[in-house]
């Protein structure tokens, strides 16, 4: 099995559909379900499958969405820049190899993709929060980072590395679920569309 190379307009469709699916998922996992993860990058995952523009557009969109209309602050779009890296690194690690094996390597790059997404966005997330939002407290912070980030600070650890450390255990979890069902939503999106007319892609692999 090889990536199909989509072209831009097939992708900005796809955004078109993922975008009111993961603002929606988001909330309803945070806001009603009050789950202790993040929950918000599973169709940014998906996007990132079909290509960059289509995984950049959701995540910053996406956090658009949320600064406006959750936090009710647009400095909060910030967090984009953790989209961002995830969609480029799935790009790095997977979707820019010619060839794309359901294979051991292809499940190792699968497992690396969680572990690097979350040591680098957890660095990101902590960064920004210690620079932008120190001084609001509780803002745009998951309740279980909150809690473990504050019992560490408690026992002498500094803000920005009690958050980076707290954000650990959350995003190693949310990241693995985000990672692996955004890539189930590519495979039956791709195998359900792909002999359809309206649905056209480039059969040279990336």
């Amino acid at each position: 099995m090889t990536f199909k190379k989509y072209p831009l307009k097939s992708q900005l469709l796809l955004a078109l559909i993922f975008i009111p699916l993961n603002y929606f998922l988001a909330y309803f996992c945070e806001h009603i379900l009050h789950l202790p993860f993040f929950m918000d990058m599973i169709f940014i995952y998906a996007a990132s499958f079909f290509g960059l523009p289509c995984g950049i557009i959701v995540g910053v969109v996406n956090s658009i969405l949320e600064a406006v209309f959750w936090q009710h602050n647009l400095l909060h779009a910030i967090y984009g820049i953790c989209c961002i890296t995830g969609t480029l690194i799935t790009w790095l690690l997977l979707t820019r190899h010619k060839e794309f094996e359901e294979s051991t390597g292809f499940w190792s790059r699968m497992v690396l993709l969680v572990f690097v997404s979350t040591v680098i966005i957890s660095l990101e997330g902590s960064l920004i929060y210690s620079i932008f939002f120190t001084d609001i407290i509780g803002s745009n912070e998951n309740t279980t980072v909150l809690f473990l980030a504050y019992t560490l600070i408690q026992q002498g650890f500094g803000m920005q590395f009690s958050a980076f450390l707290a954000r650990l255990p959350v995003n190693l979890f949310d990241k693995a679920i985000a990672v692996f069902v955004g890539y189930g939503i590519y495979l039956l999106i791709s195998r359900l569309f792909e002999n359809l007319p309206i649905w056209p892609y480039n059969k040279n692999t990336r």
